[in-house]
């Protein structure tokens, strides 16, 4: 396994981006398209589990996944019956490329993807820093079917950086964030909890986190993220603030339903203060 995981290292390339005042972000197209890297003024703020990373046969723990097209397991599922929790994006290579204004990557359907999610596709992300110095993902799926419309229900897994002795200290300064902070013991052991995204009620609203040992976190995901799930594992230095577009089986039971030859569009942006 050793060997195996040397040689997938090797093939693992990370591209990286430049933002003003030593900021950067870095993504790994092979592994997904999953970020891995995110710093503000020198200091990173994800979470990275680098043997899960270099490993390719499992799922990595840490960075931002992208799930997609549908994020959480399916219950009682008949009509994609195939389809993986969290989806298959994530386990895919993606094409990438570095622009001017930071990177675009994009993932299209394939005969294997269509085994497990019969639509034809183009989903594409874009990930750049801002003039404020925030980072910014925008998100588009492309349906490219011409006469069907395209379920979705996707999502983000961020992992921000957190010492486990310190998650009881974290304050969720929003709407919602008193219930987060209350159900610590629950989403701190391996059970994630849901809120509604407090843009739903205010589109001026942002979510505003104090993590102990990095500071003040500003996550600013789009109205389309009707969900928020928070989740860690004991003894682990991180917690997942995750924008996802639904609760889980949303694919099933409430999907984002593109029409044909439209795009959707949804992005999320992250400041550290």
């Amino acid at each position: 396994m050793k060997e195996n995981n040397f040689e997938n290292e090797k093939i693992l390339k990370i591209e990286t981006i430049k933002g003003p005042n030593n900021r950067e972000a870095s993504i790994c197209p092979k592994r997904g398209d999953i970020l891995t890297s995110l710093k503000f003024d020198g200091k990173e703020i994800i979470y990275l589990d680098e043997e899960t990373f270099k490993n390719t046969e499992v799922n990595v723990k840490g960075g931002i996944p992208i799930l997609f097209p549908n994020a959480g397991p399916l219950d009682n599922n008949s009509e994609f019956p195939n389809l993986e929790q969290h989806g298959f994006a994530r386990k895919l290579e993606w094409s990438s490329e570095k622009v001017e204004s930071g990177f675009s990557s994009s993932l299209s359907s394939n005969d294997d993807t269509k085994k497990v999610y019969p639509f034809d596709f183009k989903f594409s992300v874009l990930g750049n820093f801002e003039v404020d110095g925030s980072f910014t993902l925008k998100q588009e799926v492309e349906n490219l079917e011409e006469n069907k419309e395209m379920p979705i229900s996707m999502g983000l897994h961020p992992y921000f950086k957190v010492p486990s002795i310190e998650k009881n200290n974290i304050k969720f300064n929003f709407e919602g964030g008193k219930f987060i902070e209350e159900q610590v013991e629950i989403w701190a052991n391996g059970k994630a909890i849901s809120i509604d995204n407090p843009k739903i009620k205010n589109p001026n609203m942002p979510m505003e986190i104090t993590i102990p040992s990095l500071g003040t976190l500003i996550i600013d995901p789009s109205v389309e993220y009707k969900k928020i799930w928070v989740w860690s594992m004991p003894g682990k230095d991180f917690v997942c603030v995750e924008p996802v577009m639904r609760d889980k089986n949303g694919l099933i039971n409430d999907p984002e339903k593109i029409k044909p030859r439209k795009t959707f569009t949804t992005k999320v942006n992250f400041k550290l203060i």
